[in-house]
C-alpha cells in the first residue's frame, strides 16, 4: 500500500462503520464497546481536521476530512483482522478489556491516520504549506498520544494488515525506531512509571527486563497487542490457589500454579520494548565499531557491555535524551580507560556518516533541566560522573562479566526474500535460488539449462571460433567478388560425429549464414541499379 491508487481500490469498499463481523464481537463483550467507540471515532475526527487545517490552510480542510475518512475505514479493518487472530489463537470470544480500552483504539486509529498520511505525502497540499511537518510524529501530537503507546501496536498492525507493501511496512519500522531511540524515553512516558513500578515490586529491574543470558538468542515472541495493552496479567494473591483468569478482564486466559503466586507479574510490553531497545543499540555500535575500531575488534565487546548496563541500570540518563548519545559515550570512556586515542570528534564524524543520524543528536544534548549543550559536555559533566566507577573497574585487573552480544536483529517485517545486510559493509545475504536439490548428499538437477545440459567445453569453444572466422572470410569474398558465394558447409564440432545439440547449433548457424548472404546480394543487385540508372541520366 505505498501508492494513493492502491490505498483508495482497498478502502474503497470499506466501510466508515463497523462491519457485521466487528458489531458480532461488540456483542459479544461483556460491556458492549460499540457506542464509546463510535463516540471516540467522531471526537478524534474534529480534532483531527482543526489541526490540519491549522498546519497546512484553510483550504484543506475537506482534503483533512478525506484523509481522516480512510484512516478510520482502515481503523475498523485491522481492529476486525486483529480480532480473528486472537480468536483463532485463544479460542475465545469476549474482548470485553480489550475493546473498552482507550489506548488501545487510540494507538490503532493513529496507526491506521498515520498510513494514510504516509501514503499521501505532502503533495496534495504543497502550495499551503505554513512549515508544520505533518510526518511522523505529528499523529501523537495531535492525538495527545504517548509514543510508549503508540508502540504497542505496531508490529500488531502489521502483521494486521496483509496489504502493506515493503515501503510502508519500513516507514512503521522507522516509527518504531525513532520511539525506541528517544521519543519512549521523554519525562511525560509511561515508560518511566512502568520501570519503576516493576523495580519497586522486585526491587530490582535485572529480570523484568530483559534477561542478560538471552540477549544472544534470536527475537521470537508471540505476543499481540492485546497481550501488550492488557500487560502485566496479575496474579492471584492468595497461596495455593489455581485461577483462571476470566476472559472478560483478559484477551489471554492462563492458569497460574500455585509455585508462582509469590512472585510479580511480569509486564510483557516493558519486556519485549528492551529486547528490541537491545538489539536496535548493539545493531549500531557494530556499526560504529566496524568504521572506528577495526584494530581493536576486542573493544567493542566491552563498549556494548557498558552501553547495556547503562541502559538497564541507569536509564534515568536516557530521559529526555537519544539512544544513540549514549552509546557514543559509552564508546569515548572505554576508549579512554584502554588508552586508545580515539577523540570525540572522529566519533561524532563516523556518526554522522549513518544513515539516521541528525546533527541535534550531538549538538544539543541535556544538561540538567532548561540546559542543553555539545555531547562532549554531556559526558563530563553527565555520563562520566554517574558511570566513572564502572568504566574504572574495565581498567582493573578484574574487569565487570562482559555482557552476551545479543543476535543480529532481523526486522520482523521484512519479507523472507528480502535481502539481509550484514553489519559493517556492504554485503548482502539473499535466500540460496538453486537449480539443485540434494538428495542422498548429492546434488540432482530440478531445472535444466542449456549449459547444465550440454556442458561446452575449451575444444567446443576453439570450433565455434574458428566457425565464426570461417564465415566472415566467406561472405567477405562474396561481397567482394562477381561471382555468387558457394554454398557453405555445415561445421562440426566433433569430427567424429556430433550429438543432436551440435547438429541443432550448426543449422542455426547456417541458417543464419545464409539469410545473411541473401541480403547482402540483394543490396548489392539494387546498389548496381542505382548505379546504372545514375550513369543512364
Amino acid at each position: 500500500m505505498n501508492t494513493i491508487q492502491q490505498l483508495v481500490m482497498i478502502l474503497n469498499s470499506a466501510s466508515d462503520q463497523p462491519s457485521e463481523n466487528l458489531n458480532s464481537y461488540f456483542n459479544n463483550c461483556t460491556v458492549n464497546p460499540k457506542e464509546s467507540i463510535l463516540k471516540r471515532v467522531e471526537n478524534i475526527g474534529r480534532i483531527f481536521k482543526e489541526k490540519f487545517a491549522e498546519a497546512v490552510g484553510q483550504g484543506c480542510a475537506e482534503i483533512g476530512s478525506q484523509r481522516y475518512k480512510l484512516g478510520v475505514r482502515l481503523y475498523y479493518r485491522v481492529m476486525e483482522s486483529m480480532l480473528k487472530s486472537e480468536e483463532e489463537r485463544l479460542s475465545i470470544h469476549n474482548f470485553s478489556k480489550l475493546l473498552n480500552d482507550k489506548i488501545f483504539h487510540t494507538s490503532l486509529l493513529a496507526c491506521a491516520v498515520e498510513v494514510v498520511m504516509a501514503t499521501y505525502g505532502r503533495n496534495t497540499y504543497q502550495s499551503h504549506d505554513s512549515g508544520t511537518d505533518l510526518s511522523f510524529p505529528w499523529i501523537l501530537n495531535v492525538l495527545d498520544l504517548k509514543a510508549f503507546d503508540f508502540y504497542k501496536v505496531i508490529e500488531s498492525f502489521i502483521k494486521a494488515e496483509a496489504s502493506l507493501t515493503r515501503e510502508m511496512i519500513k516507514h512503521l519500522e522507522r516509527c518504531e525506531h525513532r520511539i525506541m531511540e528517544s521519543l519512549a524515553w521523554q519525562s511525560d512516558s509511561p515508560l518511566f512509571d512502568l520501570i519503576k513500578q516493576s523495580k519497586e515490586r522486585e526491587g530490582s529491574v535485572d529480570h523484568l527486563l530483559e534477561p542478560t543470558s538471552t540477549l544472544n538468542m534470536p527475537l521470537q515472541h508471540n505476543h499481540t497487542a492485546a497481550d501488550l495493552y492488557l500487560s502485566p496479567v496479575r496474579s492471584p494473591k492468595k497461596k495455593g490457589s489455581t485461577a483462571r483468569i476470566n476472559s472478560t478482564s483478559s484477551a489471554e486466559p492462563q492458569t497460574t500454579p500455585a509455585s508462582q503466586t509469590q512472585k510479580a507479574p511480569k509486564s510483557t510490553s516493558l519486556s519485549l520494548f528492551y529486547k528490541k531497545v537491545y538489539r536496535l543499540a548493539y545493531l549500531r555500535l557494530n556499526t560504529l565499531c566496524s568504521r572506528l575500531l577495526s584494530d581493536h575488534p576486542e573493544l567493542e565487546h566491552i563498549i556494548w557491555t557498558l552501553f547495556q548496563h547503562t541502559l538497564q541500570n541507569e536509564y534515568e540518563l536516557m530521559r529526555d535524551r537519544h539512544l544513540d548519545q549514549i552509546m557514543m559515550c559509552s564508546m569515548y570512556g572505554i576508549c579512554k580507560v584502554k588508552n586508545i586515542d580515539l577523540k570525540f570528534k572522529i566519533i561524532v564524524t563516523a556518526y554522522k556518516d549513518l544513515t539516521h543520524a541528525i546533527q541535534e543528536t550531538f549538538k544539543r544534548v541535556l544538561i540538567r533541566e532548561g540546559q542543553y549543550d555539545s555531547i562532549i559536555v554531556f559526558y563530563n559533566l553527565v555520563f562520566m560522573q554517574k558511570l566513572k566507577t564502572n568504566i574504572l573497574q574495565y581498567a582493573s585487573n578484574r574487569p565487570p562479566t562482559l555482557s552476551p552480544i545479543p543476535h543480529i536483529p532481523r526486522s520482523p517485517y521484512k519479507f523472507s526474500s528480502s535481502p539481509l545486510r550484514v553489519p559493517g559493509g556492504n554485503i548482502y545475504i539473499s535466500p540460496l535460488k538453486s537449480p539443485y536439490k540434494f538428495s542422498e548428499g548429492l546434488p540432482t538437477p530440478t531445472k535444466m539449462t542449456p549449459r547444465s545440459r550440454i556442458p561446452l567445453t575449451s575444444e567446443k569453444f576453439q570450433k565455434i571460433n574458428q566457425m565464426v572466422c570461417s564465415s566472415d572470410r566467406l561472405l567477405k569474398r562474396s561481397a567482394e567478388g562477381s561471382n555468387p558465394p558457394k554454398p557453405l558447409k555445415k561445421l562440426r564440432f566433433d569430427i567424429e560425429g556430433s550429438d543432436e545439440a551440435d547438429g541443432s547449433l550448426n543449422d542455426f548457424c547456417c541458417l543464419s549464414l545464409a539469410s545473411t548472404r541473401t541480403r547482402m546480394q540483394k543490396q548489392k543487385m539494387n546498389d548496381s541499379m542505382d548505379t546504372s540508372s545514375k550513369e543512364e541520366k
